[in-house]
C-alpha cells in the first residue's frame, strides 16, 4: 500500500486589513493573498501530496471560497469550513454544504467565544446535527493565560 502525505491543515485567503486585523505588521510574509498557487511548489519540492483547507474566517462566505478552490485544485482533498451551528435552519445548510465531495467536517474557532457558548442549546443542537450527518466538528480552543 502506497501511503500519501497531507498537510493537514492549510489556509487560503485573499487578504483583507479590516477583517483579518489579526495579521499584524510583525507578520509581513502572510500579510497577503495566499492562494493555491503560492502552496502547489512548497508542497511539490517537500513531497507532500495534497493538503486539507481549513477556514480561517467564520463565514460560509469563506466555506464556498474554499470548496471554490478544492474544485479547482485537486491538491486540496477536504475542506474543513464554517457554518453558524446555533441557525434555526441548519439542516438546510448541512444539505447544501453535503453537495460539495470535498467537505469533511467544521469548526468553530472557539477561544473568541465566553466560556459558556459551547454550553449553550443552540449550540449542542447544532453540534448533533453534525454527528447525525457523520461530519466532524473539529474545535480550536487555547487555554486561557
Amino acid at each position: 500500500m502506497q501511503s500519501i502525505k497531507i498537510d493537514a491543515h492549510q489556509h487560503f485567503w485573499k487578504y483583507n486589513p479590516v477583517r483579518d486585523a489579526w495579521i499584524t505588521e510583525q507578520m509581513p510574509a502572510i500579510r497577503r493573498d495566499f492562494m493555491p498557487g503560492d502552496l502547489e511548489p512548497l508542497l511539490h519540492a517537500h513531497g507532500i501530496d495534497g493538503c486539507i483547507a481549513v477556514q480561517a474566517g467564520q463565514s460560509e462566505e469563506e466555506t464556498s471560497f474554499l470548496l471554490d478552490l478544492a474544485a479547482r485544485h485537486s491538491f486540496i482533498r477536504g475542506v474543513v469550513g464554517w457554518t453558524d451551528l446555533r441557525a434555526n435552519d441548519l439542516e438546510r445548510r448541512l444539505d447544501h454544504f453535503s453537495t460539495f465531495p470535498a467537505l469533511r467536517g467544521f469548526r468553530h474557532i472557539l477561544q473568541a467565544e465566553p466560556p459558556e457558548f459551547m454550553l449553550e442549546p443552540s449550540f449542542l443542537r447544532g453540534v448533533s446535527l453534525l454527528g447525525k450527518e457523520g461530519l466532524p466538528m473539529i474545535y480550536l480552543f487555547f487555554p486561557a493565560t
